[in-house]
This record gives structure tokens, sequence and C-alpha cells, in this order.
């Protein structure tokens, strides 16, 4: 490893300004080029390079002067953008279930006040918890992450509850039509 690298590192964990002034400078472009060529999305290849530097910033302490500072970047970069790519994924899926609902609800002749009326009974009857994380999701508009972190729950318990949710209020919109 080259002896710049070494120091690089050793001042990033000292938490020294210039070091980090100097890492942002040497290496941002480059993770914005290679975050586009992942993505190719201006704003999300932003946002991958701002919480890879974050990331870094809060990790510094694990930073290992042995290893090259632009490999763990671009490594995490690209950790970054799967992860980014997995909850887009999930939340398209979570997203057409619930427009499917709504869906649903304009199907009937009912007018949208009574539509909206419906909506919140059936979602007024899901069971406490459930309800809490749909509400939290979907009215509160917070990711499955903000949500987890702020029940201190793990991710699968939300996504689980959600996915319950829509299937309790799709049986419930299908079962009022009949």
């Amino acid at each position: 490893m080259s002896l710049n690298n070494k120091k690089l590192i050793k001042a990033l964990k000292k938490n020294d300004p210039l070091a980090w002034q100097q890492a942002v400078n040497e290496f941002s472009d480059n993770l914005y080029a290679y975050a586009i060529s992942l993505c190719s999305n201006h704003e999300m290849a932003s946002e991958i390079v701002q919480q890879v530097f974050v990331n870094t910033y809060e990790g510094k302490h694990k930073l290992n002067p042995e290893y090259s500072l632009k490999s763990f970047l671009y490594r995490s970069a690209f950790n970054k953008f799967i992860d980014m790519y997995r909850k887009k994924k999930s939340m398209s899926s979570l997203h057409e279930q619930y427009y499917f609902l709504l869906e649903q609800l304009t199907s009937n002749e009912i007018h949208l006040s009574d539509k909206l009326k419906l909506m919140n009974l059936k979602i007024e009857s899901l069971p406490s918890r459930t309800k809490e994380i749909f509400c939290l999701s979907k009215q509160n508009g917070l990711s499955n992450v903000e949500i987890s972190e702020t029940l201190n729950i793990s991710l699968k318990t939300v996504e689980g509850h959600i996915t319950k949710a829509f299937k309790l209020l799709r049986n419930e919109l299908i079962s009022s039509k009949n």
C-alpha cells in the first residue's frame, strides 16, 4: 500500500478535516461516475456517493491503513447501490399492492369521501401492531428501515406486517364488494 494511502487513512481516523477534504476531492468525482454507471440515475448516484462518505466517516475507526481507501470506497458504493436497488424493488412491489387496493375502491360507485371512510375503517380494523406499522409507512411516509429503527424491530418484521396489512385489506375490500 502506498505511503500516501496509509497517511491519509491515519489522518481520517484522527478526524483531520484536511484529510477528509482531500479524500472527498480525490475520490468523489470518480465515485460519482462509477455510481452513474451502476444506476444510470444522477440523483441516486449523488445519494450513493454522499452515503458512502457519511458511512465512511461514521465508521472511520474501522479503516485499515493496510488496505486501499479507493477500493474500500468503490466497494462501499457498490454495496450501497445494491441496498438501494433492493429497497426500491421491495417498495415498488408494496406500492403496486397499495394501488391495487385503491383501484378496488375506485371501481365501486361510491363517492370519494365514502371510499376514504371505507378505507380508513378497514385500516382501523387491522390488528394494532400491523395498523401502527402500516400507518407509519403509508400515511406518515416512513421507509421500512426508518420504521424498524423507530420501533426497534427487524426490517423483515416491518415488511411482514405491511404485507399482512395489504392481504387483510384486500380480503376485506373484496368481501365488501360482494
